[in-house]
Order: C-alpha cells, then structure tokens, then sequence
C-alpha cells in the first residue's frame, strides 16, 4: 500500500553539539509548539533518540508518532526526524482521494515541530547543515 507523501517529511541535521544536546532541544522543541491544532509530548528518551507524538488539541486523540534520533560519527553528530505512525482524513471525500496524495493529519504542528527544533540547534551551532524533506 502507498503511503501518504507527507509521511515521508523530515528534517536533517549535521552539527557539532553533542547527540545528547540535541536530543535535549528535541525534548525542549516539543515544549515550544503551539499550535491551534494539536501538542506534541515527549513519550520517552533513550541515548539514541526521543520518541514523541503529536495529539489533536481538543480531542486529545493520538495523530502521529515520531522520533528524533542522533548519533554521532567522525566528529560529527547527524540528527534525523522519522514519522512512525500517523492518521489521515478517513471517509466523505478523502476516501476517494488516492493514499499517496492523503494529508497527515497534525502535519501542521509537526512543520511547526521541526522549526523549532532546526531553531534551537542553529542558536548554539550556527554553522549546522539542515536539509528539509516536506513530503509535497
């Protein structure tokens, strides 16, 4: 099955803080959101990554899952943002709307998400290399 192009967005970071710093300003980042539509929680931390999801504002259902992960190689910590799991617009007219062009739903607070977190690394790594995916 096709999954939705978004669910593919990311973010990538290169930077020379340490992997446990930047997993700090991911936990920090989901602090940081807000958002009319949803929040994003910290669900767990190892010394690799954090896991987060992301909850409708009202509803307090459970939207998407992902995780920030980091690790460092050649003097060089690489950081990387991965959607796990997600939910999509279900019945009416988005039923008949292929799975690969479905929008995520949150995927506005996860945007958001990801600012923050780019934000937090280049205030104390100006010279860090971040390269977007947006999943359009």
């Amino acid at each position: 099955m096709t999954k939705p192009a978004q669910s593919r967005a990311s973010v990538s970071i290169g930077t020379t803080l340490s992997p446990g710093r930047v997993l700090e300003l991911a936990e920090a980042a989901a602090g940081k959101v807000r958002d009319d539509t949803g929040r994003v929680r910290v669900q767990n931390r190892t010394l690799n990554d954090v896991g987060l999801s992301l909850h409708d504002l009202i509803t307090a259902e459970e939207l998407m899952r992902f995780t920030v992960e980091a690790q460092r190689a050649a003097g060089r910590t690489t950081a990387r943002t991965a959607i796990n799991s997600f939910q999509t617009k279900e019945g009416g007219v988005a039923s008949l709307v292929p799975m690969g062009r479905r929008k995520l739903l949150g995927f506005s607070v996860y945007t958001v998400y990801m600012d923050w977190l780019v934000s937090g690394v280049l205030a104390e790594d100006p010279q860090a290399i971040v390269t977007l995916v947006t999943g359009d």
